[in-house]
């Protein structure tokens, strides 16, 4: 399953669209198994989406959706929206009481799934803004 993943990764980053970027794709994909929570989508054994996400701060009780990546094959699906909604279902049963996300401050599809979802500005780092949503 990672040599999938991996795939979807590169071809997102390959696409020209800048929708995701990252240097070493392969070390950051073993960092999240490592210590990420993960769903993934597979239909008839093709990847049609994997979202990562990190529910490891019981100190300040804030969860982190790291990555979300649906096969272009299948947008305007519902699948994005139902892994975050997964996601954050999964931090509330656990008892946290928010999630941040960072997201490309042009990638305007993942911006409105986010504000549909009810996740708000609440600062930028660079490129990127800081969405948060109360759980």
């Amino acid at each position: 399953m990672k040599q999938k993943v991996l795939d979807l990764m590169s071809q997102l980053i390959n696409d020209g669209s800048g929708i995701f970027e990252h240097n070493d794709l392969n070390t950051y994909l073993n960092k999240l198994i490592e210590k990420a929570c993960i769903i993934i989508v597979v239909e008839q054994d093709v990847l049609q989406g994997f979202l990562a996400y990190y529910a490891n701060d019981h100190v300040n009780k804030i969860g982190f959706i790291s990555m979300l990546i649906v096969s272009p094959s299948v947008w305007r699906m519902g699948y994005g929206r139902r892994l975050v909604e997964f996601s954050l279902k999964d931090l509330t049963l656990k008892g946290f009481r928010k999630c941040c996300t960072e997201v490309k401050g042009d990638n305007i599809k993942a911006l409105n799934l986010c504000k549909r979802l009810g996740f708000f500005s609440v600062g930028a780092k660079g490129k990127y803004l800081v969405l948060e949503k109360v759980l």
